[in-house]
C-alpha cells in the first residue's frame, strides 16, 4: 500500500514538473531577429513600411503566442551605420609647465578625398599639420581636401607646474637639424645656476658631460664628447642641481 502511495506521488511530482517546464518553454520564444540589406533602404511590412539604414535590425514576432503576438518594433544593433564624411580631429597636447610655452596641436583627417591642405592662424594653405612650441590659448585652423573645407579651433592649456620648483626633463630628442627637438631640453635647469648633467650608454660609459646646462649655448645635441654623432639608442642621464641628483632614460632618434 505505502509502494502504491509513493508512486503515486512520484507521478503527481513528475507530471507537475513537466508541465511547468512547458509552460517556460513558451514564455521565453525568442522574436525573430533579421538584418535589412547593406546600403539602407525600405522595406513593407504588415504594419506599413520603414526606412532603414546600413546594419539596422528589425525584430518582429514569429510566434503568435502571448506575449509574443503583436510584438514589432525597429532597433539598431549588431551593426552601426557607416559614416564617409570627410572630418577632422583636432588634438591638443599641454605645455608642460608654467610660461614653458611647449604645448602641441596634431590635426589628422578621415575619409578625405584627394589632397588635404591646412592652414593654422590664417596661414597660406600647406602639407603642415603638426604645430608645436604654442603658448596657452585658443588656435583656428582650416582644413581642406578636394571638395570641403573644415574650420575649427584647438585650445592649448597650461600644466600650471612651477618649472622653478623642479625640473621637466624630456624623454627623447631628435638631432635631424628640422627645428624641433635637434637638442635636449631641461625645464627647469637655468633655475639652478649651478648643475652638472652627464649621459652615459647602455654599457655605464660616459659619452657626454658638461657643468651648468642652460638649454642653449651648452645643451646635448646627440653628440660624444668628441662632438661626433652618436648611434641611435637609449641612453641614460644623472642630473646634479639644486643639491638633488635625477636619473633616468632619453631616447636619441636622427
Amino acid at each position: 500500500m505505502i509502494n502504491k502511495i509513493l508512486k503515486l506521488s512520484f507521478l503527481c511530482l513528475l507530471t507537475l514538473g513537466l508541465h511547468h517546464t512547458a509552460a517556460a518553454q513558451v514564455q521565453n520564444v525568442p522574436p525573430m531577429r533579421q538584418v535589412l540589406g547593406t546600403a539602407g533602404g525600405s522595406g513593407t511590412f504588415p504594419w506599413g513600411t520603414i526606412d532603414y539604414t546600413v546594419g539596422e535590425v528589425m525584430v518582429t514576432s514569429d510566434s503568435t503566442a502571448s506575449p509574443f503576438s503583436s510584438v514589432k518594433w525597429l532597433t539598431q544593433g549588431f551593426q552601426q551605420p557607416e559614416d564617409n564624411a570627410f572630418s577632422v580631429e583636432a588634438v591638443g597636447v599641454n605645455s608642460t609647465c608654467i610660461g614653458a610655452s611647449n604645448g602641441s596641436a596634431n590635426l589628422s583627417v578621415i575619409n578625405n578625398s584627394g589632397t588635404v591642405t591646412y592652414s593654422w592662424q590664417n596661414s597660406a594653405f600647406g602639407p603642415k599639420f603638426l604645430f608645436e612650441d604654442l603658448a596657452p590659448g585658443t588656435y583656428s585652423y582650416v582644413v581642406k581636401d578636394g571638395n570641403f573645407s573644415i574650420p575649427g579651433t584647438v585650445t592649448i592649456t597650461e600644466d600650471q607646474v612651477d618649472c622653478g620648483a623642479q625640473l621637466v626633463i624630456y624623454k627623447g630628442i631628435t638631432p635631424n637639424q628640422d627645428g624641433h627637438n635637434d637638442n635636449w631640453q631641461i625645464d627647469g635647469i637655468t633655475n639652478f645656476k649651478t648643475n652638472i648633467v652627464s649621459i652615459y650608454n647602455r654599457w655605464g660609459d660616459l659619452v657626454w658631460t658638461k657643468k651648468n646646462y642652460d638649454n642653449e649655448s651648452v645643451v646635448w645635441d646627440g653628440k660624444n664628447t668628441k662632438d661626433s654623432n652618436l648611434p641611435d639608442a637609449t641612453y641614460f642621464y644623472i642630473i646634479e642641481a639644486g643639491g638633488k641628483v635625477y636619473k633616468g632614460w632619453v631616447e636619441l632618434t636622427h
